[in-house]
């Protein structure tokens, strides 16, 4: 029988470059979202009660070391001096890892890992937030209920896109795993490049997606324990930064037919750009 996904990692230390001069002041995950219940809340608040709403108990938020007093702050103003569930919406239980310094994506969720257990977890990216269509789940809980139904060694949440927004994203080739026409729906992973070039694209072609449509990561992952021993096998890249792509290309390679892919149905917002801000301040409003 399947554990349930009770712990999650958020990595939120993130510089915030492409949210500058903003970001100089106020953490991205600070950023706020207000909805069409008039809850004016940060991003992080979001993206932690979504995971709270897919069952998630425990969350470890990867920090910069500045980044812990004004995030404790809104947390204990969110929940009104109470415990996490008192919040509106809930939030899981929140606790703090600190990345002295900047040492890439993949470092972030290694530092973690002593508060995952021997389990597998849910990773969200720290600035990603989702709209799904009215009645269904969420977009975070339709990919941890694919992992209850299908355990693998990875579950990865996808969402379907353009080739011109290849270069900004991770994307995969998948096979199908069954004859379902529309998402959520589940493929094997039979390739995956980090940003890919217009050339490499041809490799990521998905059966049973519109011509000119790709998968594309969406921020949403249900990894076992094994991608802590990927991340150590795999070396610093050219910047010294430890990426968590190259760790998922060693998972798949280790595992072909376990490393699966969930296409959400639902849409995934980019809250750590201008433009991709703008969209989800946008869409919130409409919630």
């Amino acid at each position: 029988m399947t554990l349930p996904i009770t712990r999650a990692i958020v990595p939120v230390a993130g510089l915030g470059t492409r949210m500058m001069p903003m970001s100089a002041v106020l953490p991205k995950a600070l950023l706020p979202l207000t909805d069409g219940r008039n809850r004016c809340l940060a991003v992080i608040h979001w993206i932690a009660a979504a995971a709270r709403d897919a069952g998630v108990e425990e969350l470890a938020l990867v920090i910069s070391p500045t980044q812990q007093e004004p995030l404790a702050k809104y947390f204990a103003a969110a929940c009104n001096g109470s415990t996490f569930d008192k919040a509106d919406p809930p939030l899981p239980r929140v606790y703090y890892v600190v990345q002295d310094r900047p040492a890439g994506f993949g470092d972030a969720v290694l530092r973690a890992e002593p508060l995952m257990g021997n389990e597998p977890f849910l990773l969200l990216l720290g600035d990603h937030v989702y709209t799904s269509p009215a009645g269904a789940p969420s977009c975070v809980a339709q990919v941890v209920q694919a992992f209850g139904k299908h355990p693998a060694a990875a579950m990865i949440g996808m969402q379907s896109v353009e080739e011109s927004e290849l270069p900004n994203v991770g994307a995969a080739r998948g096979e199908p795993l069954a004859k379902d026409a529309m998402p959520p729906r589940l493929f094997r992973c039979t390739d995956f490049i980090e940003k890919p070039t217009a050339d490499q694209a041809q490799r990521l072609i998905t059966p049973g997606l519109p011509d000119g449509r790709y998968l594309a990561h969406a921020g949403i992952y249900v990894f076992t324990p094994e991608i802590f021993d990927c991340l150590s096998a795999v070396r610093p890249d050219a910047n010294n930064e430890l990426q968590l792509a190259d760790a998922q290309s060693l998972l798949l390679e280790r595992h072909p037919k376990e490393y699966l892919l969930c296409e959400i149905a639902g849409r995934a917002y980019d809250t750590g750009n201008p433009a991709g801000y703008a969209a989800a301040v946008k869409q919130w409003v409409q919630r």
